[in-house]
């Protein structure tokens, strides 16, 4: 029952995945429009219940968290007649066909949920004269995170006592902080802020010494790297589609930073997008842009010659050789023409793409590992903590 990890899953970013693997003509995709319809409704039944603010709808181009501010808002319509009938569908082809479906507590509560939200948004625009109506503010995400503060105190289990409780509540009225676990039932996380500054022990040992030795990699790998100075066109799959969005995302940084149309101008793409940038064009509400094949096949030479580089790559900084490695051979690409920002930019694309690149290898790395399994109860609370 985690609502953040609910919201994950149905987010667009998964849904737009299965439609682009549908459109690509994977068999295993091919009934997958019953699932998305289904996991687009749910999201939207998150999202006009996550109105927060009057203008945020304006920065993310997403009309379904504007504020409430007429009684003819199609999302009432939706909530009110729509989406009840949509569970009753689902309840009703369940049977049909022998599934069990929703349980009967989980379809209730979301007509009831819809249904409240409804009937609340009206009676506030109509009767009570609000001039507009957040129903961010209807939700107990507050409490429960509050409880799940007292919990964690209490080591996270289900036998906090009445000493833990007490301590964990004295804490919030002091510092004014909530502090959710992982694990709770509330969309987001609140974490301490504190003013100490931890040092890196690594960088001020005395005993640390700088590894200048030249790296020696196998030919594949260096001719990966050499491949850096060429303009090369991936293939249309997948991968390429998921490298297309972090390209699209380089691209609108860079326009951020620099400001310069003679550095983005080559990376854009100015003609219909192709299959390879369907992925972003499924999730464009007009605010993404479309990389050119060429920057795409830099980007997934960049992130294909990292994690060939990392198993030779003895060193407490990966990212910095990496950076060191890269480099030189990404500045020659023809590609980048713009004289006063060519190295900037190029070290900054090399930067952007090492984290995600690390991160998915640490999560796959993590993922594998066998985890600790508690086949009883433990008296002591630090098993848990730990």
């Amino acid at each position: 029952m985690n609502v953040l990890r609910a919201i994950q899953v149905f987010s667009p970013t998964v849904t737009s995945s299965l439609k682009f693997l549908k459109a690509a003509g994977d068999d295993r995709f091919v009934d997958a429009d019953a699932s998305i319809f289904y996991m687009e409704n749910m999201y939207h039944f998150f999202q006009v219940h996550n109105v927060s603010s009057r203008d945020h709808y304006l920065r993310s181009l997403d009309s379904s968290i504007a504020p409430y501010v007429h009684i003819s808002d199609e999302r009432l319509d939706w909530l009110n007649v729509t989406f009840p009938k949509y569970i009753d569908d689902i309840q009703k082809t369940s049977v049909d066909v022998g599934f069990k479906g929703l349980t009967k507590e989980t379809a209730h509560a979301l007509q009831f949920t819809a249904k409240s939200t409804y009937l609340c948004v009206n009676f506030l625009l109509s009767q009570v004269g609000f001039y507009y109506v957040v129903t961010r503010s209807f939700s107990s995400d507050a409490v429960e995170a509050m409880f799940s503060h007292v919990r964690l105190k209490g080591g996270s289990n289900d036998a906090t006592d009445a000493r833990a409780a007490d301590y964990a509540l004295r804490q919030i009225l002091r510092s004014g902080i909530v502090k959710a676990s992982h694990s709770s039932n509330t969309a987001e996380n609140v974490n301490y802020i504190s003013p100490a500054n931890i040092l890196n022990l690594q960088e001020n040992r005395e005993s640390f010494t700088k590894h200048t030795e030249q790296l020696i990699f196998p030919i594949e790998v260096r001719r990966n790297i050499h491949n850096l100075k060429k303009c090369i066109i991936p293939d249309n799959n997948i991968f390429s589609a998921s490298v297309a969005f972090l390209a699209g995302y380089i691209i609108k940084k860079l326009e951020d930073l620099f400001h310069c149309d003679e550095c983005l101008t080559p990376l854009l793409c100015t003609s219909i997008p192709g299959p390879l940038l369907q992925l972003i064009a499924i999730q464009n509400r007009g605010g993404l842009v479309y990389p050119k094949d060429i920057f795409v096949g830099i980007i997934q030479l960049i992130a294909e010659s990292i994690q060939q580089m990392l198993p030779f790559l003895q060193h407490d900084n990966p990212g910095k050789y990496i950076l060191e490695e890269l480099y030189p051979h990404l500045v020659q690409n023809p590609i980048f023409v713009c004289a006063n920002h060519r190295d900037s930019v190029c070290k900054y694309i090399i930067k952007t793409t090492v984290k995600p690149v690390l991160s998915n290898l640490c999560l796959e790395t993590t993922d594998s590992v066998k985890r600790f399994a508690l086949n009883f109860k433990p008296k002591s609370r630090k098993v848990l903590k730990l």
